[in-house]
């Protein structure tokens, strides 16, 4: 169970995503928020378990194909996130607002006040599906799962409980806005605010930290 141990900061990688977040918190306020934002959760989370089972089957099949395949597979997705983060914190940083400027909000969030339940399902699939980051995070969750050879009903319920912290910061704020609490909508919108400012500086934080995490575990897999 210690091939296991890494899965926790991929899942933490997952779960901080800024604008994902700012979407659920957006959802939250708009009119049909209470209505909308479970299923754009839900459909983030699905995509987010799909793409780990993915991963898993590889894994495990690579390992069932010839003995060790699971862990090349590991090996080799490891050095390229290594690799994939270190640029994506360059990129990240110098595209960061200029000192002064004010950071520009996604133009889709305007769209936010009149979404729909079927379009916040649309939404929490685009996000899940092209985030740069949270994929190859998922995808190398699942390795480690598929090439730790675990029977298949322990190995779906990791899964689960990998999806489930990797998608934390949206189950969170969809369940407190469910209470409809003057407070937390104040704090959701604070919130909402803050993570749009901060954004350049939060991802290029987080790749820096994942890019070195996967550097770490590809060097203890070859020695």
């Amino acid at each position: 169970m210690s091939s296991l141990t890494p899965l926790l900061p991929l899942a933490v990688g997952m779960a901080i995503s800024p604008l994902p977040i700012v979407a659920v918190i957006a959802i939250l306020l708009s009119a049909r928020g209470r209505t909308a934002a479970p299923i754009y959760t839900a459909t983030f989370f699905a995509v987010t378990l799909a793409a780990i089972s993915v991963g898993a089957l590889t894994a495990a099949r690579a390992s069932g194909a010839a003995p060790g395949g699971g862990r090349v597979v590991v090996i080799v997705l490891g050095a390229l996130l290594t690799v994939g983060f270190s640029a994506m914190a360059i990129l990240s940083w110098r595209g960061r607002p200029k000192p002064g400027a004010t950071p520009t909000a996604p133009g889709w969030l305007s769209a936010m006040d009149a979404i729909t339940p079927a379009r916040a399902a649309g939404l929490g699939l685009l996000m899940a599906a092209t985030n740069s980051k949270n994929l190859p995070l998922e995808l190398k969750g699942g390795a480690l799962i598929g090439a730790a050879h675990l029977a298949l009903p322990v190995a779906a319920l990791v899964c689960v409980a990998v999806a489930v912290v990797g998608s934390l910061t949206l189950i969170l704020p969809t369940a407190l806005g469910a209470t409809g609490s003057s407070r937390v909508v104040a704090a959701l919108d604070r919130l909402k605010g803050e993570m749009i400012e901060h954004n350049a500086v939060i991802m290029t934080v987080l790749f820096a930290v994942l890019a070195a995490n996967e550097a770490a575990h590809l060097v203890h897999h070859l020695v």
